[in-house]
């Protein structure tokens, strides 16, 4: 049985379950949801509660080490979720993905490329079709200067996701970095590959290196995607974006409004936020301040997109005022 910790500090650390049960933090006494942004000490005091209870005891199983082990990542603690690992070899399942795969963030995060590399060649064997390895992989070589090898790994990953956009911008950067005198053919050669993969991803970032002052040949890509069906909500973003970038305001908030229909989910706060633009550029500014009241109700709503919610909702109130 899992005994509980004697420094009361370490119940207000930020951490996972699966840690917290780990560390005998009970339910009751943890407090680290209201300390998410630990400080420097903070972090050298867990990192050292922690080494220790390695010392003293063996996670149940192997899926209880990966649980401890994904946490840790999550944490942004790398260095312990990689002597964690090390402490345990028997407990480090091989043949499972989620292991290799959060063992290689882990080292990727430390600056052990190496380790990450392998950890993630072996998670990519394991299931072929997750992209994240692909990703990872291709980052670790754009790294390294290893272009042909990043390459064949965004190439082998569109191949398996062909609208991931991080893989797209690495193919964009290994294609400019290989031709830096071709800018022109990198451009071309991307749109080639979105064109083979039926990718709008691919075809839209062509268009935004192709010449990014021009939203209606961007436009003119994305409603090829838009009439054959597409709508999930990455192009979804997308497409409402250039819609606005084209003055086209009026379409928005039907395609908004049949996205929320669609989905049993909440809609993503980038859609709610081109549809409030939207009513603003038509100037409908009440319904533009019920989309604002709805994007200020989310909690783990960016900064960034805090910041502009209330630009717009002062705007629209100053603007009123003038009235």
């Amino acid at each position: 049985m899992t005994s509980q910790v004697s420094q009361p500090s370490i119940a207000k650390f930020p951490m996972g379950p699966h840690v917290r049960a780990w560390l005998g933090v009970s339910d009751n006494d943890y407090q680290g949801a209201d300390h998410t942004d630990p400080r420097a000490e903070d972090i050298a005091m867990f990192t050292d509660v922690f080494l220790t209870r390695i010392e003293d005891a063996v996670p149940n199983d192997s899926h209880h080490f990966v649980d401890i082990l994904e946490e840790l990542v999550g944490m942004n603690l790398p260095l312990v979720a990689l002597k964690f690992s090390d402490a345990y070899p028997d407990l480090f399942p091989a043949d499972d993905f989620r292991a290799q795969l959060h063992l290689g963030n882990a080292a990727m995060i430390a600056g052990e490329l190496i380790r990450a590399e392998d950890a993630f060649v072996a998670a990519q064997k394991l299931v072929a079709e997750e992209p994240a390895p692909y990703v990872n992989l291709a980052q670790i070589y754009c790294h390294d200067s290893k272009l042909e090898a990043a390459r064949t790994w965004c190439l082998a990953g569109l191949n398996v996701d062909p609208n991931n956009t991080r893989l797209w911008e690495l193919l964009a950067w290994v294609e400019q970095t290989l031709r830096p005198d071709q800018i022109t053919a990198a451009t071309e050669l991307i749109a080639r590959v979105a064109t083979d993969l039926s990718s709008w991803a691919g075809m839209s970032l062509a268009c935004d290196l192709q010449n990014s002052e021009d939203p209606l040949t961007k436009l003119a890509a994305l409603e090829r995607f838009w009439n054959e069906g597409c709508r999930d909500d990455d192009f979804l973003i997308e497409f409402t974006a250039v819609l606005g970038m084209s003055g086209q305001y009026d379409r928005i908030p039907a395609i908004v409004w049949q996205a929320e229909k669609a989905s049993n989910q909440e809609l993503k706060w980038q859609l709610i936020l081109h549809l409030a633009q939207a009513y603003m550029g038509l100037g409908r500014d009440e319904e533009a301040l019920q989309a604002l009241d709805k994007l200020n109700k989310i909690k783990l709503l960016p900064p960034q997109a805090r910041q502009a919610v209330q630009a717009m909702t002062d705007e629209i109130k100053a603007s009123a005022q003038l009235n």
